[in-house]
C-alpha cells in the first residue's frame, strides 16, 4: 500500500475508533492490488487509481467501525454481505474481523473475484452465488425461504435503502443489526429503529436494531 493511502486511510480509522492491527493493514494492501489490477476488466468497481479508490474504502471501514460499536466482532458473529460486487464492503470484514462471513453475489465474475481476493488475504469465506428478494432466497438456483441466522446483515448499492432494510430485517436474528448506506447528506427511513449513525468522508452508515426493525 503506497505510503500516503495508508495514511489517509490511517487518519480514518483513528477518527473512527477503529483500531487495525499490521496483519489488517497488510490484508487492505492486498485487497489494494487486487482491485486495482481486476477492477475494470472485471467491471468490479468504478476505481482505477489509488485516489479514486480512498473513498469506497472509506466507506468500508465505517461500516466496520458502525457494527463494531454495537458488538465485538468475533469469529461466533456470522455476518452476510448482500449483492458484494467487487467486495465493499465484506472484503474489507473479511481483512479487519475473524466474522464468520457469507458474500452473496449472483454474477459468476465478481463471484470468482471474491472467492481469489478472499484466498489472497488468507481469509474462510462463505460465496454465495444468489439473490435475495422479498422474501426467498435462490442459491445456485435452489429457492429457499428466508430465514434470520445472521447477526449482521450489510448491502451497498444493491437496492434503494428502504428495500434493504425490509428485507435485512429478515436475515437477522434478535438482538442482530441491519446495515444501511446513505449518502452524507441522505435521510435515512425507519429512523425510529436506528441504533447508531457513523458519518466517514461522503459515507452515512445507518445501524438498525432488528428489534427495532419488528416493533409494530
Amino acid at each position: 500500500m503506497i505510503w500516503w493511502m495508508r495514511q489517509r486511510l490511517e487518519g480514518v480509522a483513528d477518527q473512527l475508533g477503529l483500531p487495525i492491527a499490521d496483519i489488517g493493514w497488510d490484508r487492505l494492501a492486498e485487497l489494494q492490488t487486487l482491485w486495482l489490477r481486476y477492477g475494470r476488466a472485471m467491471s468490479l468497481i468504478g476505481a482505477g487509481a489509488e485516489a479514486e479508490l480512498v473513498p469506497h474504502v472509506v466507506d468500508a471501514l465505517a461500516t466496520v467501525a458502525c457494527a463494531t460499536r454495537g458488538r465485538a466482532l468475533t469469529s461466533d458473529v456470522a455476518w452476510i454481505d448482500v449483492g458484494s460486487g467487487g467486495g465493499l464492503p465484506g472484503l474489507v470484514v473479511a481483512a479487519l474481523t475473524p466474522c464468520r462471513l457469507t458474500l452473496v453475489e449472483p454474477r459468476q465474475k465478481r463471484a470468482g473475484f471474491l472467492a481469489l481476493a478472499s484466498r489472497a488475504i488468507g481469509r474462510d469465506v462463505a460465496i454465495s452465488r444468489g439473490r435475495i428478494e422479498g422474501s426467498t432466497w435462490n442459491e445456485n438456483g435452489l429457492s429457499r425461504e428466508i430465514s434470520a441466522e445472521y447477526h449482521v446483515a450489510s448491502s451497498r448499492a444493491a437496492f434503494p435503502v428502504g428495500v434493504w432494510i425490509t428485507l435485512g430485517e429478515k436475515l437477522v436474528i434478535d438482538g442482530g443489526e441491519v446495515i444501511a448506506h446513505l449518502r452524507i447528506a441522505g435521510q435515512p427511513p425507519r429512523k425510529s429503529a436506528i441504533s447508531r449513525i457513523v458519518d466517514a468522508g461522503r459515507a452515512r452508515i445507518c445501524a438498525y436494531s432488528a428489534i427495532g426493525l419488528r416493533e409494530k
